[in-house]
């Protein structure tokens, strides 16, 4: 099939996913799960109309790019600074040794090969996935929602920053890593330099630019985004930093001010072509019978989802003083919710030989059961009265998975962390 029928699929993918998440039956069911499912229904696994070669492969890298880039503009400092912050942070780096503890156990029987690369895998959290999520529930500007955030913001970037440096060491050790210092001082000084140049002359004239035939300032954000992507990538990052950089810098510029419709436009760009395109070939080039076929891998899938939960289960504990009781496990949950990040970081992995192949099929495995389920059974979990939960097939199926998990997941939460923390 040529490439311009392949993409004639993947675009009616695009648009059948969000159609199909309107229905009843699949009601508050993430639209990336079902690009996912759909791509794997049309990829070698399924029907075998699409694969992920030349220019679709090309195509898909991009849109794991714009992902980075769109995750990059949403991250607002000033909206979930002070205690969502610091929480979120301390809470990854006690999730992050705990996610240690765990792989280097499976280092020791032999069932991963590159234990430091999975240890970051684990602690990741979505983001860009929550925020859609969290703004159909209302919860975006609550308390709980800037708590979710806040752990999210920690969960996406301390991993890109700190996966990008573990490639680079072990492909090029002390003078690569350097190098990735160096790049890190250039993001960071890119991104003080953006919020030291706005000023509303600058916002006006981005504002009147917009309305031109050419849509100068969306041109050079993209601009920005090639740059920034193409300098991460000779100083031995991973391009995907390069354009969270990227976003956050234009962030930085426009939020908040008269130009910030070049936020919108770049979001419509991004969310309307791109980014979908990565979730449906990340479908396309899952390799589902090899999971499924093999009780290994089986196993693997199992072990790994279990360890996305419980690894946020425990920190969970540190919000106890700012969230009511019964917000502490939904909070796990989302926190638990992950894909994208797991997704570049396995494929990179693979690709470095630094990961073995089942264990990335595995990881994105759980990843999209972490998606499919965990918002959703969070969701559930806080919902206040039968009026407030939805009626569909799959809302009705995690609401009674989350009647049932929820006494004995709290109960097993609590007792491990009294056995951690001591009793209160």
């Amino acid at each position: 099939m040529s490439e311009i029928h392949s993409l004639f699929i993947i675009a009616f993918i695009a648009v059948l996913a969000p159609l199909l998440a309107r229905l009843p039956t699949l009601l508050r069911t993430p639209v990336v799960v079902l690009e996912l499912a759909l791509g794997i229904l049309i990829g070698p696994s399924g029907a075998g109309w699409v694969t992920s070669e030349g220019a679709i492969g090309f195509l898909g890298e991009f849109g794991l790019i714009f992902l980075f880039f769109q995750a990059g503009f949403e991250f607002d400092p000033d909206k979930i600074k002070g205690a969502p912050l610091r929480l979120g942070a301390l809470a990854w780096l006690f999730s992050l040794a705990l996610a240690c503890g765990f792989i280097g156990l499976l280092y020791l029987v032999g069932l991963v090969d590159a234990p430091l690369l999975v240890a970051l895998v684990l602690p990741t959290t979505a983001f860009g996935i929550l925020i859609p999520i969290l703004r159909q529930t209302g919860d975006l500007d609550s308390d709980f929602g800037r708590y979710v955030l806040g752990a999210a913001a920690i969960g996406e970037l301390g991993p890109v920053v700190l996966a990008s440096v573990v490639l680079a060491h072990a492909h090029h050790h002390l003078h690569q890593t350097l190098l990735s210092m160096v790049f890190l001082a250039a993001a960071i000084g890119a991104i003080f330099f953006a919020r030291n140049l706005r000023s509303d002359g600058l916002s006006l004239m981005i504002a009147r630019w917009m309305g031109d035939s050419s849509i100068l300032p969306v041109r050079i954000s993209i601009l920005i985004l090639l740059a920034l992507v193409s300098l991460a990538n000779e100083l031995g990052m991973e391009i995907v930093l390069g354009a969270y950089t990227a976003g956050m810098a234009i962030a930085m510029l426009v939020r908040d001010t008269k130009a910030e419709i070049l936020e919108d436009r770049l979001t419509s760009i991004g969310s309307g072509f791109f980014i979908p395109l990565f979730f449906i070939t990340s479908g396309v080039e899952f390799d589902l019978p090899a999971l499924v076929t093999s009780p290994a891998s089986l196993a693997r899938l199992f072990l790994f989802c279990a360890a996305f939960l419980f690894i946020r289960i425990l920190p969970v504990r540190l919000y106890k003083r700012v969230l009511p009781e019964r917000d502490l496990l939904p909070l796990a949950l989302f926190s638990s919710t992950t894909l994208s990040l797991v997704v570049a970081v396995t494929y990179l992995g693979v690709r470095t030989g630094h990961m073995l192949p089942e264990n990335a099929s595995a990881l994105v495995g759980a990843a999209v059961i972490s998606v499919a389920v965990f918002p959703t059974l969070a969701i559930s979990l806080r919902a206040q009265s039968d009026e407030e939960r939805a009626d569909g097939f799959l809302a009705v199926a995690a609401r009674r998975a989350a009647d049932f998990a929820s006494p004995r997941l709290s109960r097993f939460m609590l007792f491990i962390t009294q056995k951690s923390w001591g009793r209160q």
